[in-house]
C-alpha cells in the first residue's frame, strides 16, 4: 500500500481530532516508559490518597495561613511612589539578586532595573497590566542602590512589598503563592543590604521574617497540592464541596477547591477515559445553586463543562496540568 493511500485511510477514519488524541496518548505512553519523571500533581490519585489529602487539609489553620488584606494605611500598602517602564519594552524578570555579581544573570538583573523608573506618586497609578512586575521593581531597587540613590531604592522595595501584599489578597491561590514568594525575595534583599529597609524594625527582623515566609510558602504550596489530590476522585470532590461553601475558609482556598472539584477528573483515569462521574457532576451542580462571591462564581462557570467528548477532555487535561505547573512572575 502506498504511503499516501495509508494516510488517507487514517485521516478518513479518525479525523484531525482523533489524530490529536492518538498523539497525546502516544506521548503519555512514551513518558511512562522512557524514565522521564512527572510531578506529583500529574499522577493518578487513589481513593485512599484523596481521603488522606482531605485529612491533612484539616490540620492547617487556613485563616492564619492566608490572612485578609492589610489595612489601607499599613506601611506595606501606602507606598508614596509608582513604577513604570522607561520604554515600551516589557521583560520577564527572574530574581537575580543572589547571583554572582559578575555573572550574566546578575548583569541581566541590573539591566531590568535600568529599564524601570521609580518616581513620586502623582494621581492614579498606571493600569496594572502596564506596570513592571514585582521582581522588576526589586531589580530597580538594586540598580538605584548601586547608583548611589538609597532613597529611591527603598521606595522600590516598598512598592514591591505593596504588590506582594496585593497579590496575597487575591482570590487565586497561585497568585497568593506568587505574592509570598515576592515578599520573601524583598526581605532577602533587605537581609543582604539593611540600607534597603524602610523601617528599623524591618531591618532588625529581616532574618526572622525570611524564616517565617519560607515556612508559609511551603505550607501554602502543600495546601494547594493537597486540594488537587483530594479532588482527583469523585468522592473527594464531593467532600471538598463543604470546603467550597464554608465562608470561614479563605476565598483563595475556596477558589482552588472549586477548580479541583471541576477539573480533578483530569487526574482520575476512569473519568479521563469514560467521562465525568455523576458524583462530581452533582457536586458542581450543588455549587451552582449556592450563593458565592463574584470571583468564585466566575471560577465555577469556568469549570462547569457538561459532557465533554474525548478530544475535548484531552485538551482540558493539558490545560489543567499546565495550570498546575504554572509559575507566575508578578
Amino acid at each position: 500500500m502506498q504511503a499516501g493511500t495509508h494516510k488517507k485511510i487514517v485521516y478518513g477514519a479518525f479525523g484531525c481530532g482523533g489524530l490529536l488524541v492518538v498523539m497525546v496518548v502516544a506521548s503519555w505512553l512514551f513518558v511512562g516508559t522512557s524514565g522521564i519523571e512527572t510531578g506529583q500533581s500529574q499522577l493518578p490519585v487513589a481513593p485512599l490518597g484523596a481521603s488522606a489529602a482531605l485529612d491533612s487539609l484539616s490540620t492547617y489553620d487556613l485563616a492564619a495561613l492566608i490572612p485578609g488584606p492589610a489595612p489601607a494605611d499599613s506601611p506595606a500598602v501606602a507606598a508614596p511612589a509608582t513604577a513604570r517602564w522607561r520604554a515600551a519594552r516589557r521583560v520577564v524578570a527572574v530574581f537575580g539578586d543572589t547571583f554572582p555579581p559578575d555573572s550574566w544573570q546578575a548583569q541581566a538583573w541590573r539591566g531590568v532595573g535600568r529599564d524601570v523608573v521609580i518616581e513620586s506618586a502623582s494621581g492614579a497609578p498606571p493600569p496594572e497590566d502596564s506596570q513592571p512586575s514585582g521582581h522588576a521593581t526589586l531589580a530597580a531597587a538594586r540598580f538605584a542602590r548601586e547608583s548611589g540613590d538609597p532613597e529611591r531604592a527603598r521606595a522600590a522595595v516598598r512598592l514591591a512589598l505593596r504588590r506582594a501584599r496585593d497579590l496575597q489578597a487575591r482570590s487565586d491561590l497561585l497568585r497568593v503563592i506568587a505574592g509570598i514568594r515576592l515578599e520573601h525575595d524583598a526581605y532577602l534583599m533587605i537581609d543582604r543590604d539593611p540600607l534597603l529597609a524602610e523601617r528599623d524594625s524591618a531591618r532588625r527582623l529581616a532574618r526572622a521574617t525570611l524564616v517565617a515566609l519560607d515556612r508559609r510558602l511551603d505550607e501554602v504550596r502543600a495546601v494547594r497540592a493537597l486540594i488537587g489530590a483530594a479532588g482527583a476522585t469523585p468522592a473527594g470532590a464531593a467532600a471538598l464541596t463543604e470546603w467550597a461553601l464554608d465562608t470561614s475558609v479563605p476565598v483563595a482556598v475556596r477558589d482552588e477547591v472549586i477548580r479541583s472539584i471541576g477539573f480533578g477528573w483530569v487526574l482520575d483515569p476512569p473519568e479521563m477515559s469514560f467521562g465525568l462521574d455523576s458524583v462530581r457532576v452533582a457536586a458542581v451542580r450543588r455549587l451552582a445553586i449556592a450563593e458565592l462571591p463574584p470571583d468564585l462564581r466566575g471560577t465555577l462557570q469556568a469549570v462547569t463543562l457538561g459532557s465533554p467528548g474525548m478530544t475535548r477532555r484531552f485538551e482540558l487535561a493539558i490545560s489543567y496540568r499546565t495550570k498546575r505547573m504554572e509559575s507566575l512572575d508578578l
